[in-house]
């Protein structure tokens, strides 16, 4: 499950009531297009068997409404900034472009930010390695 879906609440745009997460499971036998695209176990390996993936929707438990998760994500944000949890179809279809390119330029961030602190506390690790004296390599500083 993503990490967005345990610590977000998500609400239906119908009614605002809070969805709930529901799982999706599909299996991918050796003959199914996408099984080549799961059955990578890095450095070449390839994985035995069948492929099961659990994906994720919403659910509104009192329209009963399935919503995909990406979807979703794109809803809340339109909610977050119009500032209502019960939207319009005509209000989604007005920002629902505007909202999704926030959101992948939001991820887009997110992802250098992160790639950022990684190299950050990769170099700080071999630092105080080197420092260390521990290494096999003598560095004077």
């Amino acid at each position: 499950m993503p990490w967005a879906m345990k610590r977000k609440k998500f609400y239906c745009c119908s009614c605002g009531e809070k969805l709930i997460p529901y799982p999706k499971i599909r299996v991918l036998k050796r003959g199914d297009p996408d099984y080549k695209k799961y059955n990578s176990f890095g450095r070449g390996r390839r994985l035995i068997g069948d492929i099961e993936l659990a994906e994720y929707d919403f659910k509104c438990m009192s329209c009963d409404k399935f919503i995909s998760y990406e979807e979703q994500c794109v809803i809340a944000e339109i909610q977050k900034c119009l500032g209502k949890q019960i939207l319009s179809q005509d209000s989604i279809n007005e920002n629902y472009e505007k909202a999704k390119a926030d959101l992948e330029r939001k991820g887009k961030i997110r992802s250098v930010i992160s790639k950022v602190f990684c190299a950050v506390i990769t170099f700080l690790v071999v630092y105080y390695w080197l420092a260390s004296g521990n290494s096999p390599f003598k560095v004077y500083f």
